[in-house]
């Protein structure tokens, strides 16, 4: 039982940190069921994805998508939010950021899906270079109008 409860308090705590006031209400709030009422109402099954992140500067937007380190390092990610990340960068408007997070939540590795069609290979990286690549990618967006 103890392994439990600090798994519990740590998540917690983590939810205090990010100003998260309701965690049961955030944890509903990721469930697929939320959009389980909408089934039937897009082709092939289709439900909406959450957007982990998107940040918006002089109409270039930056998504970020959050996965354990372990779908990225495998290539888990489910096929049709593949598809739909790929189709944003389609748009020349769109980067795509990939983060691999370990149990912790902490960032390990990231992959990069430029708007002009690059993609760089996963690497590893910590929480500093993920915030070093927005840094950037803003300093971009910034300049670009």
């Amino acid at each position: 039982m103890k392994l439990q409860d600090d798994i519990v308090m740590r998540f917690l705590d983590a939810c205090f940190d990010a100003g998260i006031k309701r965690p049961e209400a955030f944890i509903l709030s990721k469930m697929p069921q939320v959009y389980g009422w909408l089934k039937g109402a897009f082709p092939r099954g289709i439900l909406p994805t959450d957007i982990d992140g998107e940040v918006e500067i002089n109409g270039h937007f930056l998504r970020m998508e959050f996965k354990h380190e372990s779908a990225l390092r495998n290539g888990r990610i489910p096929r049709g939010q593949m598809m739909a990340l790929k189709a944003l960068i389609k748009t020349k408007v769109f980067t795509v950021i990939l983060v691999g997070t370990n149990d912790g939540g902490e960032p390990t590795c990231m992959e990069s899906w430029y708007a002009n069609g690059a993609i760089s290979k996963l690497q590893d990286t910590g929480q500093s270079g993920v915030f070093e690549f927005c840094e950037r990618w803003a300093e971009y967006a910034a300049k670009k109008i």
